[in-house]
């Protein structure tokens, strides 16, 4: 899937450090400026539980996005904390028609961070690529993702 770099927000690798709501508005205006929006690339930055909250806010809104790269997206934070931000970006995400890539690699949220994307991954029926690699799901983990897929497709 080509998408036209008009058509993408980026701020891959600025390592920016994003807890509170305020941190991460001057990103958001930008975001919620962008007319059709299709990819949103937030890797490499820090986003703690108000900022992800704030940002799937903005997110409900760009109902033409097809690809979210949200890979590390959690260095230093706590895991009850992405295990929060994680429930309200999915909880955006899950509204996205459009939405067809989803990349949360790299942000070792365990165990938890599957139980709070359960949800997500068993409802949304359009989701065609999930990258989960190096997050420690484990065992139960890898179960839950797996026992939300399948409930997507029945």
């Amino acid at each position: 899937m080509s998408i036209s770099a008009e058509r993408i927000y980026s701020l891959e690798g600025k390592g920016l450090k994003l807890t509170t709501a305020e941190d991460i508005a001057p990103y958001l205006e930008e975001i919620r400026a962008h007319e059709n929006l299709e990819e949103l690339r937030l890797n490499g930055n820090t986003i703690g539980a108000e900022a992800a909250q704030a940002l799937a806010a903005v997110l409900l809104t760009k109902t033409t996005l097809k690809v979210a790269t949200l890979h590390d997206i959690f260095t230093s934070r706590l895991k009850d904390e992405v295990k929060e931000s994680l429930i309200a970006i999915c909880g955006a995400l899950v509204e996205l028609p459009n939405l067809v890539e989803l990349n949360l690699s790299d942000n070792a949220f365990g165990p938890l961070g599957a139980e709070a994307m359960a949800g997500f991954l068993s409802k949304h029926t359009g989701l065609e690529v999930l990258k989960l690699n190096n997050n420690g799901l484990g065992i139960h983990g890898g179960t839950t993702i797996a026992q939300a897929l399948i409930a997507c497709q029945a």
